[in-house]
């Protein structure tokens, strides 16, 4: 059985608690015509008054992009009208990390997709339990979203979580599928059922702009530049995602991109690519964190949707 000891499961609650109470102030952020550079910031700046940390950089999905997206240093890119919204963040205190993501509706057209997403999202947690196999999860999220006449994103999944790790090696899918991993009782998983029109893909294919990074390893790179910027990039960060934009009031951003395209291209960085749906549908997301107790899963990061 995974456990956490008092600490963690403290840690755990409060981020969520922190969390839960943000889920409510973001939608009043996403208006047409925002930058979606203030609201990341806007985001993190709130995670940071409220006494956490974001345990990776704030997500802006907007239509077909599905996840991946923060604002670059300098971003230039505004909320269009007519769009549906995935407001993607999540806090850590001592590394124990609450994930959430939230839509935003600003086309009446795709209501429906949200409320698909969210249903899915409900009903997932309802069967979370221990003993129960993570392909039955993935079932009831697929005949879910089918029944309003959508499609689930076949290749996004939910993820267990760990100290300091956001994906810590555990997949809860959107589809169902031969999986036999069982649901053990003191784990923390992210649930987040992604929906799209029946007429899409319902695939995600990596783009070719990378924003969100992580740290890989210190060996590897001689140039100064780059080895100072790393050697931040662990001190802060740790194995945690992060932004270039986070390392502005310590070096300017032309040393950080070029920086950081030579920490990638030295393996000393990961680099997590925007993913956007293949066919360019728009597409909708839910999530909530969970921890799995005895009889069910405790959400930490809000109520569910009615």
């Amino acid at each position: 059985m995974t456990t956490f000891d008092k600490e963690g499961l403290e840690s755990f609650h409060k981020a969520g608690s922190m969390v839960s109470k943000l889920r409510g102030e973001v939608p009043s952020l996403v208006k047409p015509g925002k930058p979606a550079l203030e609201i990341c910031e806007a985001v993190e700046a709130r995670i940071r008054a409220l006494g956490g940390k974001p345990a990776f950089p704030v997500g802006i999905g907007i239509n077909d992009v599905a996840a991946h997206y923060t604002s670059p240093p300098g971003d230039k890119l505004t909320i269009p009208a007519s769009s549906i919204v995935k407001v993607d963040f999540g806090i850590h205190l001592n590394g124990y990390v609450t994930d959430t993501a939230v839509s935003v509706c600003l086309e009446p057209a795709y209501e429906p997709l949200v409320h698909a997403a969210d249903e899915a999202l409900t009903n997932a947690i309802h069967a979370f339990r221990p003993g129960v196999k993570l392909s039955e999860v993935g079932r009831i999220i697929q005949s879910t979203i089918a029944r309003y006449g959508y499609r689930p994103i076949r290749n996004l999944t939910g993820h267990s979580i760990d100290r300091y790790s956001v994906h810590a090696g555990k997949s809860v899918p959107n589809v169902g599928e031969f999986n036999g991993t069982r649901i053990i009782e003191g784990e923390v998983y992210a649930i987040e059922p992604f929906v799209t029109f029946a007429d899409a893909k319902g695939s995600v294919r990596d783009d070719s702009h990378a924003y969100i990074y992580r740290f890989v390893k210190t060996k590897g790179v001689r140039e100064e530049a780059p080895k100072k910027v790393l050697s931040l990039i662990k001190e802060r960060f740790a194995t945690l995602p992060f932004a270039a934009r986070w390392l502005q009031d310590k070096f300017p951003p032309d040393v950080i991109l070029s920086s950081l395209d030579t920490l990638v291209q030295n393996r000393c960085v990961g680099a997590y690519r925007v993913l956007v749906e293949e066919s360019g549908k728009p597409v909708a997301q839910a999530e909530h964190t969970v921890l799995v107790e005895r009889d069910g899963s405790r959400v930490l990061t809000g109520t569910l949707a009615s």
